[in-house]
């Protein structure tokens, strides 16, 4: 949890206020009333902990719940003043419907995640990947919407797709992360991409956005021998076929189911 935030909670809270803290096992914020976790209450802490030094959870108040089942949590609607939920939902199977039982028992609250500028960006904890070895989400909020897209290998494949391994050594540890103060409720929803073409563009765009690369960086990614000998082919399919008998073989180009592609809408589900 962003330690800044840790007092800010703390400032928000009455000491009436019941509070629950979700997936906290590796990290609990002592002052949680009750706490959820597929692990058990013996060996947490694995981290430390957050907030006061006494613990105002107790084995009796600790339950044990795999967060990326069907099953609902074990509480009533609204029955806590406040829920946390720190760098959990980018670890499970289905964050839309946690987030909907987070808005259902809880009255308000904090969410933290790991913000997708750092999912995406190359060398932050292994040479070879963007982000976090184990996550599975690229996570965004627009309003008081979480947006989910699921973390695709297309991620690591090209240097246009990521931000760069330099920019690991840049980024604050407040660019790490997305926060998200709720109140009454919040919407959550995925959103899927099956087409090529679209994810590859939104990937590009967003790196686009951080202004990392330099404008001739592209530009000249354009003018690659390969690149333009495809935009030669497609454009005199004449000139396509000849290569293609000459070789004896097709030429398989992406480009040309393009226009396909292109009308293939993103999926959101909520």
């Amino acid at each position: 949890m962003f330690l800044k935030n840790v007092e800010r909670i703390l400032s928000q809270l009455t000491p009436d206020d019941v509070v629950l803290d979700i997936g906290a096992w590796a990290a609990p914020f002592n002052r949680a009333n009750y706490v959820v976790d597929i692990n058990p209450y013996e060996n947490r802490g694995v981290f430390g902990s957050y907030g006061p030094s006494k613990e105002y959870f107790s084995k009796d108040t600790w339950i044990v719940h795999d967060l990326s089942s069907c099953k609902p949590l074990p509480f009533k609607d609204k029955q806590f003043d406040f829920v946390i939920c720190s760098h959990t939902l980018e670890d499970i199977r289905d964050p839309i419907k946690l987030c909907a039982e987070i808005a259902r028992v809880g009255k308000r609250g904090y969410i933290e995640v790991p913000s997708r500028a750092a999912e995406s960006t190359l060398g932050l904890e292994g040479k070879t990947y963007t982000g976090y070895l184990h996550h599975r989400w690229l996570i965004e909020l627009k309003g008081s919407e979480l947006i989910f897209r699921a973390k695709p290998h297309l991620l690591h494949s090209n240097w246009k797709f990521c931000l760069p391994r330099w920019y690991a050594k840049k980024i604050t540890e407040e660019q790490k992360i997305l926060v998200f103060f709720w109140q009454d409720s919040f919407q959550a929803k995925e959103v899927i991409v099956i087409s090529p073409p679209l994810m590859a563009q939104e990937f590009e765009q967003f790196v686009r956005n951080a202004g990392v690369y330099p404008e001739w960086y592209y530009r000249a990614d354009e003018l690659r021998p390969r690149k333009i000998a495809k935009r030669i082919l497609l454009k005199y399919p004449a000139l396509r076929k000849m290569v293609e008998k000459a070789i004896g073989c097709n030429l398989p180009l992406v480009q040309d189911k393009l226009e396909f592609w292109k009308n293939i809408k993103e999926i959101e589900l909520r």
